[in-house]
């Protein structure tokens, strides 16, 4: 717990220091002049921005979330958009504020927004400054605690869990089985292809093979959230196998033959001899095969899924704000992969207590 509120704490620190590193201080519009403009080229003409500033660095874009994604890491200075839009920024995200407007030869009004900290407030400028705490509140207010955006994060964070869970759970059960038929030599017609096909599809990229699953083999047929769970059940299982029947095997024949001799079956000697000294070395490597498994799930995405990353992005949308969505979807898998270290020390501790 120490290790994860550690890290918090540096996540929050770094993120918070990346956003307050512009300098440049603007009075009115004629301070942008030489700047880098970004605009939607949907409503706002890239040769019209030419003739208003011709000094200025002119960039276009598709969406206005990766317009104010560029503003936030100083790529762009300042935004130039329609009152209507323009509006719709300043009062979704107080951050940034709207500088003044600029009229085009043919009297349309287009208005520049700049972020906060950047008005250099004047007598002629009544733009209420905010302070430090002020602006971590209203960032966690919008991003947050809103009813819009816990609906999102809740959900998302359901979605991740049912899949790491039931995919976790899916995984050692095929990995166990595999191992089982490898150490004990039976159904090798049935061993020997399953193996070949757990392996193979342990090679691709867990992204492809969710996209695969989804879009061919079950060609959008079945839910997205059960297709995530045979596809990442199968894709961790190969590597829980390999942990399994190494660890199995290592203990040695010897432990097992003598299980024997003293007339106990071939079950009992797996369950009480090789097993439990199987099970005490495995459980970190099993750990670390879950955790690539929670962070998988975050590819729950391209298959249309309302995962954690998808929250963020749908929050990122709304609020143009990416700091603390990042932040916040960061700290819950954080939490849930120290959530899966001290589960499986929880276990080895109650398990092997009077070892």
């Amino acid at each position: 717990m120490r290790r994860f509120i550690q890290l918090s704490s540096i996540l929050i620190i770094l993120i918070f220091l990346g956003g307050c590193t512009s300098n440049a201080l603007y009075d009115d519009v004629s301070d942008i002049s030489e700047k880098n403009i970004g605009i939607l080229h949907s409503n706002v003409e890239k040769d019209v921005m030419n003739v208003l500033f011709p000094h200025a660095s002119v960039m276009e874009y598709d969406k206005v979330i990766s317009l104010f994604l560029d503003m936030e890491s100083n790529r762009c200075d300042v935004a130039v958009m329609t009152q209507e839009i323009a509006d719709m920024v300043v009062k979704r995200n107080q951050d940034y504020v709207l500088l003044g407007s600029v009229a085009t030869p043919d009297g349309e009004d287009f208005f520049v927004v700049v972020p906060r900290e950047n008005i250099a407030v004047g007598e002629d400028i009544s733009i209420k400054e905010i302070s430090f705490f002020e602006k971590i509140k209203g960032s966690l207010s919008r991003n947050l605690f809103n009813e819009k955006a816990m609906h999102l994060i809740w959900g998302g964070f359901k979605t991740t869990v049912i899949i790491f869970f039931f995919g976790a759970i899916l995984a050692i059960i095929l990995g166990a089985f595999l191992a089982y038929l490898s150490i004990s030599h039976k159904c090798l017609w049935l061993y020997k292809p399953l193996s070949w096909f757990v392996m193979t599809i342990h090679d691709i990229p867990s992204v492809v093979l969710m996209m695969f699953f989804f879009y061919v083999v079950f060609a959008g047929a079945m839910n997205g959230i059960f297709v995530s769970i045979i596809a990442l059940g199968i894709y961790a299982s190969g590597a829980l196998y390999k942990v399994f029947k190494i660890h199995i095997t290592q203990v040695g024949k010897g432990q097992l033959e003598a299980g024997r001799m003293l007339g106990l079956s071939s079950y009992k000697c797996y369950r009480y001899i090789i097993l439990p000294q199987a099970v005490k070395t495995m459980l970190p490597l099993v750990g670390g095969e879950l955790k690539l498994l929670l962070r998988a799930t975050s590819y729950a995405g391209y298959i249309a899924q309302k995962d954690l990353v998808k929250a963020v992005d749908a929050i990122r949308g709304f609020t143009y704000d990416a700091f603390v969505p990042l932040l916040l979807v960061s700290l819950l898998y954080l939490l849930l992969s120290w959530l899966i270290v001290k589960s499986l020390d929880y276990i080895s501790k109650k398990v092997f207590n009077n070892d």
